[in-house]
């Protein structure tokens, strides 16, 4: 009876420490398999199926393969070793890491440590015990780690922030890659102590991180300082370099910190100053009244040119607003403009306005203002400009009387010269009158020496009479007359018009005029000018050679330019340039030549917006160019 008591006993010890065993092993996530190498017989406990989610009743497993099944394609091979054949070269251990798909369809991870406990009588492996860990959380902190450190190398490689460390135990030193990358050095470079600072530029900035460096290490002081280096491809550049000591038991062992590129960023922000100094000159000592207005309407800042353009001081003006010191009258314009660039539907306007002097004075300015907005496209101030104009005013007053005195004194002109030129024109017909009556009524008087004389002069002043009135007529003639012309048809009238003269004188008259060339003129006026030009080149054509005229046209601006070139007897123009267009100017001994020609063809060019430009030389010839203006639409 003892004896089997006893023996109750034991097995119900074995019951408890099996299920304590198991228990155990639940809650450390550890399972246990064993598996024989001559049989094939795979065994497995029920800890290691709850890891995948499974349990004896749910799965039953018969052979290596149905674990193998669940194994990630990628791990199957760490398993390659349990099928035979087997080699004398077998691992008494073995520890490798793997998944498995849990029963929820998701990658468990798994370490595997399992060892050979017992051999056969020919010293082949027999059983192997394997003891498996779910480590998936440890696993997914790795890869979130190593995810982290990806991300931080990639943000201070964009940033080019680098890593630097200096071992005071072993005197080394090391950078990360981009340090190496801001030095100008690959990846394959070893920094050396001796020589890492020589980096930085010689002088000022060396000193200093040798200065602040030593601090670092003597009193465990760290830094933090903007220098210069010079880089391996021998640029300079703009760095940060940021220093922390690590202390043990008293003693700086390590020094490590953060080295980044802000040779950009200085660059830029010394862009900026430079900008912001050259606009704070230019609104200092602008020749102009210069302002900066909130959008309260408040002057923010004013420039010495405006406070002397008004009378005040820096002090008076900010204290006063616009409406204080604008004239009454352009107020409401001047609101009406502010309240449409408030509103945002002006970017910047621009108006004559009259500001009051503080000695009352009127201050005539032109006023232009700019709405600044900020990076949302909100309007933040003005830059107001003002010019005064007030001299330019009274000026333009001047000249605006003395245009009105002047219109009428050339009215007063041009009505004398009409009365004299009719006046005249009636009292030389009576002459000449009077003379054929004497020749028909007292022919005696013919004979006498004086009579000739007489007639002359009689002709003369008919001849006088008849220039001045072309004269008058010319200056009654106004733009309103103007009509757009084919250039070349009038040109090839003119030749036609002249065409026995032409054949008389053997002269080769070339037109190149192009028919696409059409001026704004009056069509009298364009027939006197050419046919003027072609009978003056043919009568003062050389003595020496065949006379040649050409004729070519050409666009210049708002102009077609008309050319007439000889190759006849040509003008001194040192000699006679200033007068080549005055009233009765010869230049040759010709028969024909009155010295009335050029003078009118130069009022009539003149007196269509034109102009005209000679070059002559000497027995070589001569150039006009006559300035008609372009077709108008």
């Amino acid at each position: 009876m003892k004896k089997v008591s006893s023996q109750i006993i034991q097995n119900n010890d074995i019951v408890t420490d099996s299920l304590i065993q198991e228990k155990l092993l639940s809650l450390l996530s550890i399972g246990i398999w064993k598996y024989n190498f001559s049989t094939e017989e795979l065994i497995i406990d029920e800890s290691l199926l709850q890891i995948i989610g499974y349990n004896s009743l749910s799965m039953e497993i018969k052979h290596l393969d149905t674990i193998l099944d669940l194994v990630h394609p990628r791990e199957k091979s760490n398993f390659d070793f349990l099928k035979p054949p087997f080699t004398s070269k077998l691992p008494k251990n073995k520890t490798f890491e793997f998944r498995i798909l849990h029963e929820n369809k998701e990658w468990v991870w798994i370490e595997n440590k399992c060892e050979i406990v017992s051999y056969t009588s020919n010293n082949k492996p027999e059983w192997l015990v394997g003891y498996v860990q779910d480590i998936s959380e440890k696993k997914n902190k790795e890869f979130l780690s190593i995810k982290y450190e990806e991300l931080l190398n990639k943000t201070n490689e964009v940033a080019l922030i680098g890593t630097w460390e200096v071992d005071l135990i072993d005197n080394t030193i090391s950078w990360s890659n981009v340090t190496k990358k801001i030095h100008g050095l690959g990846d394959d470079y070893s920094p050396v102590l001796e020589t890492a600072i020589n980096f930085y530029k010689e002088g000022t900035h060396r000193n200093k991180i040798n200065d602040l460096f030593n601090k670092c290490v003597t009193e465990g002081e760290p830094f933090d300082e903007e220098l210069m280096i010079v880089t391996n491809d021998n640029i300079e550049k703009w760095v940060r370099s940021i220093g922390f000591p690590v202390m043990e038991k008293g003693v700086c062992t390590r020094v490590y910190g953060v080295f980044q590129d802000i040779d950009e960023k200085n660059k830029v922000l010394k862009q900026l100053s430079n900008t912001e100094q050259k606009f704070r000159k230019t609104f200092d000592f602008a020749g102009l009244g210069m302002a900066l207005v909130g959008m309260d309407t408040k002057w923010l800042r004013v420039n010495k040119s405006l406070c002397n353009m008004l009378g005040y001081t820096e002090e008076e003006f900010l204290k006063l607003k616009y409406q204080d010191f604008t004239h009454p009258e352009d107020l409401v314009d001047d609101e009406v403009l502010l309240k449409e660039a408030l509103e945002g539907n002006l970017d910047d306007y621009k108006i004559e306005k009259r500001y009051i002097h503080k000695n009352g004075e009127i201050i005539w300015t032109n006023l232009t203002v700019s709405v600044v907005k900020d990076d949302e496209g909100k309007p933040i101030h003005f830059v107001t400009q003002i010019n005064d104009i007030s001299t330019i005013k009274k000026a333009n007053k001047k000249v605006t009387n003395l245009l009105e005195i002047t219109k009428d004194q050339n009215n007063r002109l041009l009505n004398f010269a009409h009365i004299v030129s009719h006046n005249l024109r009636s009292h030389s017909g009576n002459l000449q009158m009077l003379l054929d009556l004497m020749e028909i009524d007292t022919p005696e008087l013919t004979q006498l020496e004086t009579f000739p004389l007489l007639k002359d002069a009689v002709g003369q002043l008919d001849e006088t009479v008849q220039n001045l009135n072309e004269v008058a007529v010319l200056n009654t003639k106004t733009e309103l007359n103007l009509e757009n012309l084919d250039l070349n048809s009038y040109v090839t009238k003119a030749i036609s018009n002249i065409n026995s003269v032409i054949l008389d004188d053997s002269v080769s008259i070339i037109n190149k005029v192009d028919d696409s060339f059409i001026v704004s003129a009056i069509p009298a006026y364009v027939d006197s000018i050419i046919l003027n030009f072609l009978t003056n080149a043919i009568k003062y054509q050389s003595a020496h050679r065949y006379p040649v005229v050409t004729i070519n046209a050409k666009r210049k601006d708002k102009f077609i330019v008309l050319s007439v070139e000889d190759n006849g007897m040509g003008i001194d123009l040192n000699t006679h340039g200033e007068k080549l267009f005055g009233m009765y100017k010869t230049f040759h001994k010709h028969k024909d030549a009155r010295g009335l020609g050029l003078f009118i063809t130069k009022n009539q060019i003149e007196a269509m917006g034109g102009r005209v430009e000679v070059l002559s030389e000497v027995e070589k010839g001569t150039t006009f160019n006559i300035y008609l203006q372009n077709e108008k639409n």
